[in-house]
């Protein structure tokens, strides 16, 4: 069972060049600006992305029309080095409340040097979303997912350096 359960995590990083209070800033605070916009699950396209900035926050989506669609919630809030979110859209791609059937995703950030961030994240849990998640975990592995949204956040962080 455990190699299973290890097999249900997707890990990725990448290194941005901007200290790490900005690289957590832009995550965080700025994520409508790079979150690839196809990756919404509302109806209609995205227009904010929020993260309430507290443990027990809310993180969701709201569209031009202000429909809001709820992704998870802030289960970890420890700027500028750690945010930790529960990930409740399962293989079907629609919210589930039920925190028991979410996995989690938690985004840490390391300082190196005093203008570069090593930016780590790591989906675990996968296989609580049951029935499906080894098929949500080969996705979200895939380059259209976390790495092309990670990719997005480093052009973002990059950009408010270059700005």
């Amino acid at each position: 069972m455990a190699k299973t359960v290890e097999e249900a995590v997707v890990r990725k990083s990448i290194r941005v060049h901007v200290p790490i209070e900005r690289a957590f800033s832009v995550f965080v605070e700025q994520m409508e600006v790079w979150w690839p916009p196809a990756h919404h699950i509302g109806d209609k396209p995205f227009q904010s992305i929020f993260v309430e900035p507290r443990i027990g926050g809310r993180w969701y989506e709201r569209d031009a029309e202000g429909k809001e669609c709820d992704w998870g919630t802030v289960r970890a809030w420890e700027p500028p080095r750690l945010v930790t979110f529960s990930w409740h859209l399962g293989p079907d791609w629609k919210f589930n409340p039920d925190l028991a059937k979410a996995s989690d995703v938690a985004i840490r950030f390391t300082t190196e040097g005093a203008s570069a961030t090593l930016v780590e994240l790591e989906h675990s849990g996968i296989e609580r979303h049951g029935e499906g998640y080894e098929q949500l975990r080969v996705m979200l592995d895939s380059p259209n997912a976390w790495t092309t949204t990670l990719a997005e956040f480093a052009k973002a962080a990059d950009r408010e350096v270059r700005g």
